[in-house]
């Protein structure tokens, strides 16, 4: 249904849903930006109802328990985040794990590279470290990875964080 009130918003500039369409909100014709803004409610309630009800996903449903606009992250940061969160990432500690990397250690300090070193360590990320714990104490977060992971208020920390180190992730 998305996909077809989509291509009827971008086709025109108003529309009305189509005959047999029964959306609720829609009782005038809507131009693209408002068309947008309903479905983007639309599926957002869809999903919600769907993370309510599913039993899969308990892990990710133990950090977030409910889905709120304000708690989701920008979509750039999501891959980051959810990677950090669950370990796959491309840091040694992980690469040895899946057999990629022969010991799982950091090249700069020898010893495992893994998302606490990343963060919270290794010398070779001093500088965005820095600006990273700056930036958190004045949100009154702690500089803990496990805090820092956890606090979607510190998400777009963490991707400056990664961007400015140039981690691969």
């Amino acid at each position: 249904m998305a996909d077809k009130l989509a291509k009827l918003s971008t086709a025109e500039t108003s529309f009305s849903p189509p005959q047999g369409v029964h959306y609720k909100h829609v009782t005038t014709p809507l131009n693209f930006s408002d068309m947008f803004f309903a479905l983007y409610q639309h599926c957002f309630q869809e999903w919600d109802i769907q993370y309510q009800t599913d039993i899969r996903g308990n892990a990710y449903k133990a950090i977030f328990p409910t889905l709120l606009r304000s708690s989701l992250p920008i979509r750039s940061l999501c891959p980051i985040i959810v990677r950090l969160r669950t370990g796959h990432y491309k840091l040694n500690h992980h690469l040895s794990r899946i057999g990629v990397h022969p010991d799982g250690v950091c090249g700069q300090c020898e010893i495992s590279e893994t998302v606490e070193h990343l963060i919270e360590v290794c010398p070779k990320y001093f500088t965005a470290r820095n600006r990273l714990k700056f930036a958190l104490n004045q949100l009154c977060i702690s500089f803990h990875t496990p805090e820092i992971l956890r606090s979607t208020a510190a998400a777009k920390l963490v991707e400056t964080f990664v961007r400015e180190s140039g981690a691969r992730l």
